[in-house]
């Protein structure tokens, strides 16, 4: 997940994976249906840690870290072809002799 957004619309899916509605899991978080309602919308600008925690919590998960996978971009491509003709020139460069 990379933004707030997508976290929400994960903690929904979850939620109602378990049958729960939005009243219903607020509550049991001791937060407002419409605070859940917004997060999981991604009509929040922010999102405290220990009502995130909470939610998971309460559903049975927890937070976990995982490595971020960059896929491969055109930029990236680019790059790796400056680098490989940089080389290059500098490999001919060094082979030539210097009168």
């Amino acid at each position: 997940m990379d933004s707030l957004y997508s976290l929400g619309r994960a903690v929904a899916q979850l939620r109602q994976e378990r049958g729960m509605t939005q009243k219903q899991l607020a509550a049991l978080c001791g937060m407002g249906q419409s605070t859940l309602a917004r997060f999981e919308t991604g009509g929040v600008a922010e999102f405290g840690s220990r009502k995130l925690l909470r939610l998971l919590e309460v559903m049975g998960h927890q937070l976990s870290f995982t490595p971020k996978r960059s896929g491969f971009t055109l930029d990236d491509a680019l790059a790796e072809r400056q680098r490989q003709a940089r080389e290059a020139s500098e490999t001919n460069a060094s082979g030539r002799t210097r009168r």
